[in-house]
């Protein structure tokens, strides 16, 4: 898996608030798994990007699987954690804030690349030409 790691998060109580919320569980069946589950922080679930996608992950080393879920299913941790009566991540508020940011951003953007792919390139550049730049 090839990223960047943003910001280490709460460390969850128990995997099973990670299954119930909708994460994914990856077992580390290959030496490259094995080796990126060991360099991921113990006990922690960490923001991760790999090609410009978000990701959240959890290293359960003693179970040699990787925990993965995006942005819904971290919001959908959250609540369950809320709804256990433990205690919001401190350190995710910001980064939920910072993600819904981007997230937002994202959108726009896309929507103004959707409308300049309609506009031809003769419509953005002259003919140079007929401006008699060109012999």
């Amino acid at each position: 898996m090839n990223g960047t790691a943003a910001t280490a998060v709460a460390p969850p109580p128990s995997t099973a608030l990670l299954t119930q919320a909708g994460f994914k569980s990856v077992a580390a069946d290959t030496p490259q798994r094995q080796a990126h589950l060991q360099s991921l922080p113990t006990g922690a679930l960490t923001e991760w990007q790999q090609t410009g996608r978000h990701y959240y992950v959890y290293p359960d080393v003693a179970s040699n699987k990787l925990y993965v879920g995006t942005p819904k299913e971290y919001q959908a941790y959250l609540a369950l954690r809320t709804k256990n009566g433990l205690p919001s991540p401190t350190s995710s508020s910001a980064t939920t804030a910072d993600m819904t940011s981007y997230l937002k951003q994202d959108a726009a953007m896309q929507k103004a690349d959707a409308f300049d792919r309609q506009i031809p390139p003769s419509a953005i550049w002259p003919d140079f030409a007929n401006l008699g730049w060109i012999p």
